[in-house]
């Protein structure tokens, strides 16, 4: 049997019915003999069709489907079935990126990379199985009170925020004991990149007495970063606010699959398909509200002397190195950097001062010639240096596609005239 800490259900895994879609045989193999230990009723379909049609006859309490197969994919499948109530957990290689988008806009429970990790899956499933039943069956009250205790991410605070009780589930989740989370806060578990406005905007609502739903990024005491969908609800007693009731689910898995589609692998800025995205909205914003944006286009001077000179390994090092720059000065939640290919980035920023958005830029060609990257086949510098296009607009006139050009046409200029430098796109505004 497995060797694990997790807390296996035999009874619950053992009475599930398990619908299995894969078209390749030697996986569908490996996962059904591992499961078969824990769970009785497991149906195979090989794709899409196949497992549709299995789907209707057997009405099983879990789907697992892969997304890439042929016929018809496992996205197909799901949005044809049409059942919101039944939990799935999808399983996917980094080559079907093109197919996450899709399916994140299918409320899919639980993704799973491959190659499979059949401990995980097992967990997922019971996990899947676990709040269904909570959603579908009415318990007996200290049976419940079990099922919560247990499986469910669930912490209490009180009007002040501080925590007076939580569940083991909880604890086991983000690794500290009962008696080091109570009377501490969620303080505790914020990671550097949440915004105090994620908590001021939170701490609004329930203190209204609204419930609060949101995504918030934390840490567990091992330095584990974690995503969680939480809900926190206001209790009250005679019309006052008494505590503060949180249940979170686990969508780490969900946001580290969004992030394959929205980010550059080698440096961790956003990509170009997100620029596109993000350059769409911000534009829109700014018509709306009035503001001014700015994009800054920047490039790396003789970055193919700098890999032909030190070899690729380096030359990645130094995007690296150089995209922390970006990715540091872009401080603001409106604030966003991107690779958009090779040695070109651009960064994104909104309601700034003309002046205050030039200095910035210049600050930060010239952090870039500070980090004192060697760079002997440079002809401008003894070091690896950037040229940058800046263009600035409103909300009166702006234009995604003239934007873009007009700060290229800056930097190539910035080029022209020697490199090493901003140049300001004449199309500013004033």
């Amino acid at each position: 049997m497995l060797n694990t800490s997790y807390d296996i259900d035999k009874t619950l895994l053992w009475n599930l019915t398990i619908l299995y879609v894969e078209d390749e045989k030697l996986i569908t193999q490996e996962v059904e003999f591992f499961l078969s230990k824990y769970i009785k009723n497991i149906h195979i379909a090989h794709d899409g069709e196949e497992g549709e049609r299995l789907y209707h006859k057997i009405k099983p309490d879990i789907i697992i489907t892969d997304i890439q197969m042929p016929k018809q994919n496992g996205l197909e499948m799901i949005k044809k079935i049409n059942d919101n109530n039944i939990p799935v957990i999808v399983t996917t290689a980094f080559s079907d990126v093109e197919y996450f988008v899709e399916a994140l806009e299918l409320n899919i429970n639980k993704y799973i990379i491959k190659p499979i990790d059949l401990k995980k899956l097992l967990e997922d499933i019971q996990e899947c199985a676990t709040i269904n039943n909570i959603k579908n069956e009415l318990f007996k009250h200290d049976n419940l009170m079990n099922i919560i205790n247990t499986n469910i991410l669930l912490s209490i605070t009180n009007t002040k925020g501080i925590i007076i009780e939580v569940s083991d589930a909880f604890c086991k989740f983000v690794g500290y004991s009962k008696e080091e989370i109570i009377n501490s806060s969620h303080v505790l578990f914020k990671h550097k990149d949440t915004p105090s406005s994620f908590y001021k905007h939170l701490w609004s609502s329930i203190k209204s007495g609204k419930i609060f739903v949101g995504e918030v990024k934390n840490i567990k005491k091992n330095g584990e970063e974690y995503f969680l969908k939480i809900r926190i609800t206001p209790i009250f007693k005679d019309n006052i606010i008494i505590n503060y009731i949180a249940i979170g689910e686990n969508i780490t898995d969900k946001k580290k699959l969004e992030l394959l589609v929205i980010e550059d692998d080698l440096t961790k800025l956003y990509n170009r398909r997100h620029f596109n995205e993000i350059l769409n909205k911000e534009t829109r914003r700014i018509k709306r509200h009035k503001g001014t944006l700015h994009m800054l286009i920047l490039d790396i001077d003789y970055f193919k002397k700098y890999n032909d000179t030190y070899g690729h390994p380096q030359g990645d090092e130094a995007l690296r190195i150089i995209a922390n720059i970006f990715k540091s000065s872009m401080t603001r939640v409106s604030d966003y950097a991107f690779r958009l290919g090779g040695e070109e980035f651009c960064l994104i920023y909104t309601d700034m001062s003309k002046e205050e958005s030039i200095n910035l830029s210049k600050r930060i060609v010239k952090n870039v010639e500070n980090l004192k990257i060697k760079h002997r086949a440079s002809i401008i510098s003894q070091y690896l240096t950037i040229s940058a296009g800046l263009i600035i607009e409103d909300g009166s006139n702006i234009d995604e596609k003239l934007l873009y050009k007009n700060a290229d046409e800056a930097l190539y200029i910035a080029k022209m005239n020697g490199r090493n430098q901003v140049v300001i796109s004449k199309h500013c505004v004033k």
